[in-house]
């Protein structure tokens, strides 16, 4: 009745002596030994019984026969141990068995013999729940990273929103404090130039009463040329044009940066127009020059005009991102060349820096919203973003290449003319303005 019990029981029973022959196999055993050996099985070796576990399994009998302890493997450090299929109860489908497997040692009471008995325990079930679960942790966990990285991204864009806001603000601010610098500009620039007028008419007068000089008696004669002496009349004479013009130069300047950024900043009209090309550059030229002065900036093209059909704010914003890039890339010394070439029905626009280069391992991630490598405030990575989003919406084609510690070109492709399709939605593609 014992020996039915055991041969019954849902767990595999075996039991095998020093020379690692089978003694006694339980039916968990045997209904899944070949036919053939289910009644020759005693005294064989259970290496031949299972060979492909041949090595496992002598390693371990061994160290319970010599140390009379225990030996434990569970599914989690070897799932299969034996190639043993399961069945699910539910859905009967046959898989892969993962076993616990436990060799205790054990004596025979008649003959004193040593043997080892190996418990064999079919955890499928619980192995595959774990395991499932394990699957769904680690899918809520990435989940979970996910969302962590999308709030992330949505704190920056509402930073960025915010920034574009301001930027916008500043912009019409920009234009505003402009037109108002452009009065006083004005005046003083006419001030100087009768101020000019009015130094000539003085020097003269100096000079001509110096040329009678020799006129006068000697007493005046002598305070006159005291005069001219004590105040440098030589000095004065020599400097004071060349610093009224030098002032006049300074002035003219600062109206064509205040006109530029004008210009640059208020859009008296929206939506799709013809832009002039060479115009925008030019500006952009004198602009970025006042803020970045390391680079020494080149304008290239080869007509005075170059028009192309498209929204004049996007295209101005992104030329702008992109001609920031290349003068924030030169630290000391260096050059901007920026050109303008016309192919046939296309304008293809080259910005090209000596620059640092960018290295190859973020060169696939340029175009990547939020991707900078500036460092942290100066930059939120929309910049070439926003460049990309802007040409391609005007049918156009952006393509960067670059060398470390070489320089980097950007080469920028718009159409002439955009299809009448795209002429009719871009109005409210790009009605809100692009910001970097």
């Amino acid at each position: 009745m014992f020996e039915q019990l055991v041969g019954k029981l849902p767990v595999g029973i075996g039991i095998v002596d020093e020379q690692f022959n089978v003694v006694y196999l339980n039916d968990f055993f045997l209904d899944r030994l070949p036919h053939d050996l289910r009644d020759c099985y005693k005294d064989t070796p259970v290496t031949d019984l299972f060979q492909g576990q041949a090595k496992f399994l002598k390693r371990r009998l061994k160290s319970v026969f010599v140390l009379q302890h225990p030996s434990f493997s569970y599914w989690e450090q070897r799932p299969h141990i034996f190639p043993f299929k399961s069945s699910r109860p539910i859905t009967g489908e046959e898989t892969q068995m993962y076993q616990n497997m436990e060799i205790l040692p054990i004596k025979d009471k008649s003959s004193g013999q040593k043997l080892a008995c190996i418990f064999l325990q079919d955890v499928t079930a619980q192995a595959s729940y774990f395991r499932a679960q394990q699957k769904l942790s680690e899918a809520l966990k990435k989940e979970h990273e996910a969302q962590r990285k999308l709030i992330r991204k949505l704190d920056t864009a509402q930073s960025q929103l915010i920034q574009a806001e301001k930027m916008a603000s500043t912009g019409q601010l920009a234009a505003g404090i402009a037109h108002e610098i452009n009065n006083p500009v004005g005046f003083v620039n006419a001030n100087l130039n009768t101020l000019g007028q009015y130094a000539s008419h003085l020097i003269s007068i100096c000079d001509g009463v110096y040329a009678q000089l020799e006129q006068f008696n000697d007493e005046l004669k002598e305070q006159i040329d005291a005069l001219f002496q004590s105040n440098h009349y030589d000095l004065l004479k020599e400097d004071i044009t060349e610093l009224i013009e030098e002032s006049t130069d300074g002035l003219t300047r600062v109206k064509d940066i205040v006109e530029n950024l004008k210009n640059f900043s208020l859009e008296n009209t929206e939506g799709v127009q013809t832009v002039d090309v060479c115009t925008i550059c030019n500006q952009l030229i004198t602009l970025i020059s006042a803020q970045y002065s390391a680079p020494h900036y080149k304008f290239e093209c080869e007509h005075e005009k170059v028009e192309v059909m498209g929204n004049p704010g996007p295209l101005k914003q992104a030329l702008m991102n992109v001609m920031i890039n290349a003068a924030q890339a030169i630290e000391t010394k260096g050059f901007v060349k920026l050109s303008v070439i016309e192919k046939g029905d296309s304008v293809v626009i080259k910005i090209l820096d000596s620059g640092c280069g960018i290295p190859v391992k973020h060169r696939k991630r340029l175009f990547e919203p939020f991707f900078t490598t500036k460092p942290e405030g100066q930059g939120q990575g929309l910049g070439l973003s926003v460049a990309y989003t802007a040409i391609e919406q005007h049918q156009g084609k952006i393509s960067i290449s670059s060398k470390e510690n070489k320089g980097t070109v950007v080469e920028i492709t718009i159409p002439k003319q955009l299809s009448c399709l795209e002429n009719e939605s871009i109005d409210s593609e790009l009605d809100s303005p692009l910001t970097p």
